[in-house]
């Protein structure tokens, strides 16, 4: 090749390869580290992430039950539950004792078998908790279940009434005996269609 030709290609050859290798160069630099003077003071926040501590991205449903078990875990109840002593235990006594007490007080909005599918469950909003799952989560101790069942909802916006004036400590501890049984068949459960109390109505204000 002759020396003028060469000189001719020198040109075109160094812009090929400056196009060529220019997106390399500028991917390694936006790696690379920023001088010391460049570093912004603190990078302006257009808005909050979507995944965080917020409840806003909670649905509803799950609302009401976060509150629950953070008040419960932050040991935002009173003393008294929390020092409690289950001394009914799970015998089977206690099951059958706290079989009838779970059917005509609880029956007709938690379900037959703790699945939130009683007769009064779709006409609540939050619907009933599904006992049958709850009880085997690791919130669910002894106290957490007669803190709940004895106070109710109304603070966390549900329909579920307090038993506390209906229902005494024993009778609560002998139908958590019961939804830790597994809501076996029990041959003292009043009918289906039998109601409890009208005390044990749900709050639906």
């Amino acid at each position: 090749m002759s020396r003028s030709l060469m000189s001719r290609s020198f040109p075109v050859a160094f812009v090929f390869a400056a196009l060529l290798f220019a997106p390399l160069a500028a991917a390694v630099a936006e790696d690379a580290p920023p001088a010391a003077g460049d570093v912004p003071k603190e990078t302006p926040k257009t808005q909050e992430p979507a995944i965080g501590w917020s409840l806003r991205n909670v649905d509803p449903e799950q609302q009401q039950r976060m509150l629950r078990f953070s008040t419960f875990t932050n040991r935002g109840i009173p003393e008294a539950y929390l020092k409690a002593e289950n001394d009914v235990g799970y015998t089977v006594h206690a099951i059958a004792e706290g079989g009838p007490l779970y059917w005509a007080h609880c029956q007709k909005c938690h379900g037959d078998t703790g699945l939130g599918n009683g007769d009064l469950a779709y006409a609540l909003t939050p619907s009933p908790a599904l006992l049958a799952y709850m009880v085997q989560q690791p919130i669910a101790v002894d106290q957490y279940l007669l803190w709940s069942i004895s106070e109710g909802g109304k603070q966390f916006g549900t329909a579920m009434p307090a038993f506390k004036d209906t229902l005494s400590e024993e009778q609560i501890w002998q139908i958590v005996a019961y939804l830790r049984a597994g809501f076996p068949d029990i041959e003292a459960a009043p009918a289906k269609k039998g109601g409890a109390a009208k005390t044990d109505e749900p709050d639906l204000d």
